[in-house]
């Protein structure tokens, strides 16, 4: 660092009254000169981290690239400049410069009486403090709103305006240029082609109602152009006239099918201009697999009952039609965690319809958790290959598209995969057909329904001699359920939306059902189905699942100031699953888990429940971390203290547990208990990529329902977590 630099301790913004002035904070990040040193737990990790690289190695580095051709970047430049940060050095002309900055947004924000100065404590040798002394006067308000006079062409439209600003709001910069902008969209929506933001002006006069701070607003429409010095040129409403296609190369007329761009297309011939069906034809179009980019070019072209015509042609640039890819991704979630390696090969144009199909081959080799006899899980112990062929097409097939509406954006998919799965304890083959399909039900919130029509899935498990033993060990139907063979044609639902209660404020919402078996079992039973020793109905030579499950979660996200950096991030999820008379219990594979990276981080994948439940417990007849309920909470505050390094707090709270109908009579620690919820704590630190997101997560037990009453606090006994690594945020 410099020795002879002043650094900038803190800075802050004060003004009289601020409980009763509508002002914050944040508001004045954008006129911030100088950052303040980012802080964490009172510490500047940045500024440490930064402080690692040498100055001299530094500058060696960067001259090397310069001298081979190389861009900026590097080890050391990464650490100095992306994951740590240079310290605040002290500069009077920012410090002023600020001050001004903060005068001028308060008057952005309504205040147009506002006064800044800065008041520099330098009472310390080489830092100094800054207090922006503000003064905001009063706030101005709307008084009123009226249309001028001069409008030139607008026939009456102006009128029709909707208006979001009202009297009695504050007069402020960004509420004008919203509606500015509002005004021009909804003029070009009537069909004045010609009407740009630009054109729209406002007049604001404060000099008749000083005392009462309002301020009479008019808005004003300015001409399109000028015939002469004197003549202006009025805005003109415009109708679509020719309205055409075409693909980009001769070679590709037959790209698409008539009928699919017909579907896609919300421009109409004689249609009163508008902005809106533009962008919607365009959106639409260019999501078609076939499809790199749509222009829809226009021009005017004469009059038409003193209306102009405007012929538009949308252009579509097709994309490759064949592609293959190659990956190499770290699988890490609740169950498994390890390289996987995938092949895929996709036409894009699969028979001109909007379609495509995909063949994907991939493998890899994971580490996980044994259920009950072993603790040798972090060594790669099992290995996974998938085959699966993927087709997808526009629309609801048989339903033909005309029945169906554009902005639903339906799709169908169908897909076939073949899958092993080789454990420490078993070998998992499975067969699954899917058909299904999804649509928007509510584009304004994200708001998507997927669902699968008819999954036929067949599951084959070979266990392995001394797990199999276990298993009869046991003599538990409930346990010896989950690693059945069965069969399957089940039907799911599955529903997805954005939620917001501010700009700062918002999240999404899940829920998902599945079911089989239901319907199986009556038409099994009529027909008299074979059954086996055990007298469940079979459905090609074996076992039918039959149950009913359901899982929920709610997430929020409450950002903070982006000079502060802070965020708030909760999740709320829960599943319930009930077997019916067919299948003893829920198959494994469709079961809910403890623990992990992405739930309760205290704990490792499966080493928490159900319920009360030691997962050293062998005879106990349970699956560690398995259960057919599940609840979990879990908090966290995150903090960025530079573009790619950010650090975060975080609580999480639940469990899993057997109900009634999986559990065995003596073993009611299993089910559900508030007494059971598990509780844990930590810090974690993230590494942003742009492209991922490299998570390490430590978290500390607080309350461990595993252990015997007495020592289930952290007090209470020798302190026990878990450290995860993980890719992506948990929620």
């Amino acid at each position: 660092m410099d020795e002879d630099a002043i650094y900038l301790q803190n800075q802050t913004i004060e003004w009289p009254n601020a409980k009763q002035v509508a002002l914050k904070s944040e508001s004045f990040d954008s006129g911030m000169r100088i950052a303040s040193n980012a802080k964490f737990l009172g510490v500047r990790i940045p500024m440490r981290l930064h402080g690692l690289v040498r100055s001299a190695a530094l500058e060696r580095s960067i001259q090397r690239r310069q001298d081979s051709g190389k861009p900026v970047g590097g080890l050391r430049w990464w650490l100095s400049e992306k994951v740590g940060e240079s310290p605040a050095k002290f500069d009077v002309a920012l410090v002023q410069r600020t001050a001004l900055n903060i005068k001028f947004i308060s008057k952005q924000l309504g205040f147009l009486d506002a006064h800044c100065t800065a008041v520099i404590d330098t009472t310390n040798v080489r830092t100094v403090e800054v207090r922006y002394l503000l003064e905001p006067g009063a706030l101005w308000k709307v008084g009123s709103i009226d249309w001028s006079d001069t409008q030139v062409g607008l026939d009456g439209a102006d009128s029709q305006v909707e208006i979001d600003m009202m009297p009695g709001d504050d007069f402020a910069v960004d509420a004008l240029e919203a509606t500015r902008n509002k005004v021009a969209q909804d003029l070009r929506n009537r069909g004045f082609a010609s009407v740009q933001a630009s054109h729209v002006n406002f007049t604001a006069d404060t000099s008749q109602s000083r005392h009462l701070h309002e301020v009479k607003l008019k808005i004003e429409l300015a001409p399109e152009g000028w015939l002469n010095e004197e003549t202006p040129k009025p805005h003109k409403e415009a109708r679509f006239g020719r309205v055409t296609w075409s693909v980009e190369g001769a070679e590709n007329d037959s790209l698409i099918r008539s009928n699919v761009v017909d579907f896609l297309m919300s421009i109409e011939e004689g249609m009163r201009y508008n902005d809106r069906v533009l962008y919607e034809t365009q959106r639409r179009v260019v999501e078609l697999p076939c499809v790199s980019r749509v222009d829809i070019p226009g021009s005017f072209n004469g009059l038409v009952n003193e209306k102009l015509i405007y012929d538009v042609n949308v252009l579509v640039h097709p994309a490759k039609r064949f592609g293959m890819t190659t990956a190499l991704d770290m699988t890490r979630t609740d169950a498994r965690y390890g390289p996987v390696l995938s092949w895929s090969l996709m036409d894009r144009l699969a028979s001109g319809r909007g379609d495509e199909w995909d063949i994907q081959l991939s493998g890899g080799i994971t580490s996980t958790r044994p259920f009950s006899y072993s603790n040798d899980y972090l060594v790669p112990n099992s290995g996974a290959w998938t085959v699966q062929a993927h087709y997808s097409t526009l629309g609801i097939p048989p339903i033909p598209l005309l029945k169906l509406r554009p902005s639903n954006r339906a799709r169908s998919d169908f897909a076939f995969n073949w899958g092993r799965e080789n454990r420490p304890e078993y070998a998992q083959n499975s067969l699954i057909f899917k058909w299904g399909f999804h649509f928007v039900e509510n584009p304004a919130r994200r708001s998507e329904f997927r669902i699968d029509l008819m999954e036929l899935r067949r599951l084959k498990i070979n266990t392995e001699e001394g797990f199999r033993k276990w298993l009869e060990d046991q003599s538990n139907p409930y346990l010896t359920a989950r690693f059945q063979d069965y069969a399957s044609i089940l039907s799911r639902v599955d529903w997805r939306t954005d939620w917001s209660v501010t700009p700062r404020m918002g999240g999404s919402f899940r829920i998902q059902a599945e079911w089989t078996g239901w319907g199986l079992e009556a038409f099994g039973k009529n027909r008299n189905w074979a059954s086996n020793e055990s007298g469940q109905l079979l459905l090609g030579n074996i076992p039918f699942a039959h149950y009913f499950r359901t899982e929920a979660e709610w997430i929020w996200e409450r950002k903070e100031s982006q000079q502060i950096g802070t965020s708030w991030h909760g999740r709320l999820r829960g599943g319930w699953a009930v077997n019916g008379s067919n299948f003893n219990g829920i198959p494994f594979d469709r079961s809910f888990f403890a623990g992990g990276a992405n739930g309760l981080r205290g704990w490792s994948a499966r080493d928490l429940g159900p319920g009360f439940a030691n997962p050293d417990d062998f005879n106990g007849g349970f699956v560690s971390g398995l259960g057919d309920l599940q609840g979990e909470l879990s908090v966290e505050a995150r903090k960025d203290l530079t573009k790619v390094f950010e650090m975060a707090f975080f609580t999480d709270l639940g469990n899993v547990w057997l109900q009634n109908s999986s559990a065995d009579v003596a073993s009611e620690k299993l089910t559900f208990d508030l007494r059971s919820l598990a509780w844990g704590a930590g810090v974690g630190a993230r590494l942003d990529f742009e492209f991922f997101v490299f998570r390490v997560d430590a978290a500390l037990r607080l309350y461990d329902p595993v252990e015997m009453a007495g020592s289930r606090w952290v007090s209470e006994g020798p302190s026990k977590g878990a450290l995860h690594l993980g890719i992506g945020y948990p929620f």
